[in-house]
C-alpha cells in the first residue's frame, strides 16, 4: 500500500511538472503571438496614411536618455508661452475693456489653469483598481485617441500652425508700430515701414536649421525683463502726474469683444503643456507649478495695464512704449523691442516650416511630395521660394490687418477659443464624462459655454468692424 502511495504521488509529481511545461509553452506561444500581433498593428499604425501625414519614425514620445527639466525650467517656459510681449498691449486691453477687463483677465486666467489641468488629466488610462499610467504624451496622443489618427492630427497640425502664423504676424506688426513713430514723416507711410523691416526677415527663408540664430534667444529675453523693469520705472516717476479717474469703468460690447480676444490670445499654453510635462524630472507637480505662474501672471498683466492707464490716461497706446515722452528714451525702448522681436520671430517661422517639412516634404517614399534637400543637403529651388512665399504671406496678412490689437483679438477669438476652451473639454468630457461628478461635468459644460462665447464676439467684432463700418 505504501509503495502505491508513493509511485501515486510520484505520477502526480510528473503530471504537474508536465502541466507546468506544457503551460509555459503555451504562455511563450502566447506572448509571441501577442508581441507579432502588437508588432504587426503598430507598422499598421505607423504605415497607414503615411503619405499624407507623413512618418511617425520621427516623433518622440518619451526620449529617456533626454535631460529633464526641473520644476523651475518648466514654470519659465509658461511664463515665457503666457507672458511675452504681449504685456505691452496690457494698458490698451484695460483701457478698452475698463472693469470688465480686469474680471475677464481673471477668468481667462483661471479657465486656462483649469483647461490645462484637463489636459494633463487626459495623458493618463486608470484601471479597475483605480491605478493610473501614462499612456499619451502630447496634445496629439490626445487629439488620435479622441477623433483619430488622420482628424486629429490633421487638426493638431493645422491649429500649431495658425497659431504660429499668428505670432509672426504679431511680431511684425509689433516692430512697425514702433518704428513708426520714429519716423512720423517718412514717405512711405506705415505700409512702407512694413515692407522696409520685412525685407531683413527674407534671408530666414535660405536657412537650413535654427541652432545658427537660436543663441540670441536668452539674451532676448533678459533684455526683454529689463525694459519692463525700465518701463516700469519710468511710469512710477510720473506718479505725480497719474490720472486715476481716467480709468474706464465701464464698455460697450464691441470693445469688450476686442478686449476678451486679446487677452485670450496671451494664455495660449495649452497646446505644448502636455510635451512640457513629459520632459519634467520625477516629482515635479506640474498642476501647481501651472497655477502659480497663471496667478503671477495674472497680476503682473493687471498691474501693468493699471499704471500704464493711470500714468497715460485716456492717450493709452495700444504699444505702451509709444506714449514715453522722454525722447531718448523713447527711442531706446522703440528699437530696442523691434531688435528683440526681429531674433525671436525665426522660432515661430521655423516652427511653421519644420511642421510641413516633416509632414509633407521628408521624400516620396515617407511623406507625399519629394524632399527639399538635394544630395548635398542643401535647400532645393523650389523649397526656397516655398519659404519665401511663407514670409511674404506674413507680410500681406500685416498690410491687411495693420492694427496690432485686432489682429490679437482676431487670433485669440478663433484659433485661441478652440485652444483653450473648446478642445481641452471635449477631450476631457469624452473620455471621462461615465466617471466624472455631476458638478464636474456642469463646470465643463461651463467653460465649453465660454468658448463658444468668445468665438461669437471675435464673428462680431470681425463683422462689426470689417462690414458694418465699411458700409
Amino acid at each position: 500500500m505504501a509503495w502505491f502511495r508513493q509511485r501515486q504521488a510520484d505520477s502526480y509529481s510528473t503530471l504537474k511538472e508536465e502541466s507546468a511545461i506544457e503551460m509555459k509553452r503555451h504562455g511563450e506561444q502566447f506572448d509571441k503571438n501577442n508581441r507579432r500581433n502588437s508588432l504587426q498593428e503598430i507598422q499598421e499604425i505607423c504605415t497607414e496614411d503615411s503619405s499624407y501625414y507623413g512618418t511617425l519614425e520621427n516623433e518622440k514620445i518619451v526620449n529617456v536618455s533626454e535631460e529633464k527639466l526641473t520644476t523651475l525650467q518648466a514654470a519659465w517656459n509658461i511664463i515665457n508661452m503666457i507672458q511675452g510681449n504681449v504685456i505691452l498691449n496690457s494698458p490698451y486691453v484695460l483701457l478698452v475693456g475698463g472693469v470688465p477687463g480686469i474680471v475677464l483677465t481673471i477668468l481667462v486666467g483661471y479657465i486656462s489653469v483649469h483647461t490645462c489641468r484637463l489636459l494633463i488629466d487626459c495623458q493618463y488610462d486608470e484601471d479597475e483598481l483605480g491605478n493610473k499610467s501614462k499612456t499619451r504624451h502630447t496634445m496629439h496622443d490626445i487629439a488620435v485617441h479622441n477623433l483619430g489618427k488622420r482628424a486629429g492630427v490633421l487638426l493638431i497640425d493645422v491649429l500649431q500652425i495658425m497659431l504660429m502664423f499668428g505670432n509672426c504676424v504679431f511680431q511684425l506688426l509689433f516692430c512697425g508700430q514702433m518704428i513708426y513713430p520714429l519716423f512720423p514723416g517718412n514717405p512711405f507711410g506705415f505700409n512702407g515701414i512694413i515692407l522696409l523691416f520685412s525685407l531683413a526677415m527674407f534671408p530666414f527663408a535660405f536657412v537650413k536649421s535654427i541652432k545658427t540664430v537660436s543663441y540670441f534667444s536668452c539674451a532676448s529675453v533678459v533684455v526683454t525683463s529689463l525694459s519692463y523693469v525700465g518701463l516700469i520705472s519710468y511710469m512710477f516717476s510720473k506718479i505725480d502726474k497719474w490720472v486715476m479717474e481716467e480709468f474706464p469703468l465701464t464698455t460697450n460690447i464691441y470693445q469688450s469683444s476686442v478686449s476678451l480676444g486679446m487677452i485670450v490670445f496671451g494664455f495660449d499654453s495649452q497646446l505644448y503643456v502636455n510635451s512640457l510635462d513629459s520632459k519634467l524630472k520625477e516629482g515635479s507637480n506640474i498642476k501647481k507649478m501651472i497655477a502659480y505662474t497663471h496667478v503671477m501672471s495674472v497680476l503682473l498683466k493687471i498691474f501693468f495695464g493699471l499704471v500704464g492707464i493711470f500714468t497715460f490716461g485716456q492717450l493709452t497706446r495700444e504699444t505702451i512704449t509709444n506714449n514715453i515722452d522722454i525722447v531718448p528714451l523713447k527711442y531706446f525702448f522703440n528699437i530696442l523691442y523691434p531688435l528683440k522681436f526681429f531674433l525671436i520671430f525665426q522660432f515661430p517661422y521655423f516652427a511653421i516650416v519644420d511642421l510641413i517639412q516633416e509632414k509633407l516634404f521628408q521624400g516620396v517614399n515617407i511623406t507625399r511630395f519629394p524632399s527639399c534637400l538635394d544630395e548635398e543637403n542643401s535647400l532645393k529651388w523650389w523649397a526656397i521660394i516655398l519659404r519665401l512665399s511663407l514670409v511674404l504671406m506674413i507680410v500681406i496678412v500685416c498690410l491687411i490687418f495693420p492694427d496690432v490689437a485686432i489682429l490679437t483679438s482676431y487670433t485669440g477669438s478663433t484659433v485661441g477659443a478652440f485652444i483653450m476652451f473648446l478642445l481641452p473639454v471635449y477631450f476631457h468630457l469624452n473620455m471621462y464624462w461615465r466617471k466624472m461628478h455631476w458638478y464636474h461635468i456642469l463646470h465643463d459644460y461651463f467653460v465649453l459655454l465660454a468658448g463658444v462665447i468668445v468665438v461669437f464676439c471675435g464673428i462680431f467684432s470681425f463683422v462689426q468692424r470689417e462690414i458694418v463700418t465699411r458700409m
